[in-house]
């Protein structure tokens, strides 16, 4: 049986919508990449400095003024990574979870964001 184009296309059009419902399902939210983000801290080895501690402090209050709950133990996989790979993830964590935020919740946390972020990248320059 031979298709027609028509047929074609909409067979692609149904495997690409497919497809990315199935991304979109995996993708974390905002508040999911913000405690992800925090794990990844509070699981580094290196204190850096103070900064790392400093960043999650910021994050705590982030977290408060959210209403999020920030504990966790963290995955096997995430205790494999080295320090500084963590404490970058979450940095990347934090910035696109901060760029994904609605506007109430950028309005709350931001500062808090944007403090840590900051305390992150002078952790980084410590090493």
């Amino acid at each position: 049986m031979k298709l027609s184009s028509r047929s074609r296309y909409i067979q692609i059009v149904a495997i690409v919508l497919a497809l990315s419902f199935g991304v979109r399902a995996y993708a974390e939210t905002p508040r999911e990449e913000l405690a992800h983000a925090y794990i990844l801290l509070k699981l580094a080895n290196a204190d850096y400095a103070g900064h790392r501690a400093k960043a999650m402090k910021e994050l705590e209050t982030a977290g408060k003024d959210l209403g999020l709950s920030l504990e966790g133990r963290g995955s096997e996989h995430e205790r494999q990574l080295k320090s500084d790979e963590q404490v970058a993830e979450a940095r990347r964590l934090l910035r696109e979870a901060r760029d994904k935020l609605e506007a109430r919740d950028r309005d709350r946390a931001a500062a808090h964001l944007e403090k840590a972020i900051v305390e992150i990248d002078a952790a980084l320059k410590v090493r």
